[in-house]
């Protein structure tokens, strides 16, 4: 099966996702690791200037098939300012 993995950011200001595509966004023949709900992630635009940059906690995941041959992720991550990287990592 292929998958087609996106990531939206989720807008608080309009209630919903943005439309627009991330630099991380991919298609794979296997899954790998994909964040669950409640991981955080941070999305870098390395080599896409362009592309948006955000980082937060996964808000939800949605699976889409299409017959046996194909699944598309829909992944989206929002930003909660209660939320303190301090205690998520240390570079």
């Amino acid at each position: 099966m292929k998958y087609y993995v996106s990531f939206q950011e989720f807008n608080k200001n309009i209630g919903r996702p943005i439309d627009h595509r991330s630099a991380s966004d991919f298609a794979t023949e296997g899954l790998g690791m994909l964040p669950n709900v409640g991981d955080y992630v941070q999305l870098e635009p390395m080599g896409a200037p362009d592309a948006p940059r955000y980082s937060g906690r996964v808000k939800s995941r949605l699976f889409r098939y299409f017959n046996s041959e194909s699944c598309a992720i829909n992944i989206v991550v929002e930003d909660n300012e209660s939320d303190d990287w301090g205690t998520v990592i240390k570079e």
